[in-house]
């Protein structure tokens, strides 16, 4: 199976919450061959309005903040 991609968007002038996306995409250096799926800033933005829902807090500090989406990467369009 390939190694799925987990995307980690931070902010890089103030420490925080890092929030770590999985997604069903494979990673690009995969063994297998398979074919890499794109994330698109679309699908990072929902993933963002989802997490903030959920309790993400990226201006505190602490363990970064998990969003299993490898059940299927859903776009909001």
């Amino acid at each position: 199976m390939p190694r799925r991609t987990d995307n980690a968007p931070g902010h890089c002038e103030r420490p925080g919450t890092t929030l770590v996306v999985t997604t069903d995409r494979p990673h690009p250096g995969n063994r297998l061959l398979a074919e890499p799926g794109s994330v698109r800033p679309e699908h990072v933005a929902d993933a963002v309005r989802e997490s903030l829902e959920r309790g993400w807090d990226p201006d505190r500090p602490g363990s970064p903040f998990p969003l299993d989406r490898s059940a299927g990467f859903r776009s909001p369009h």
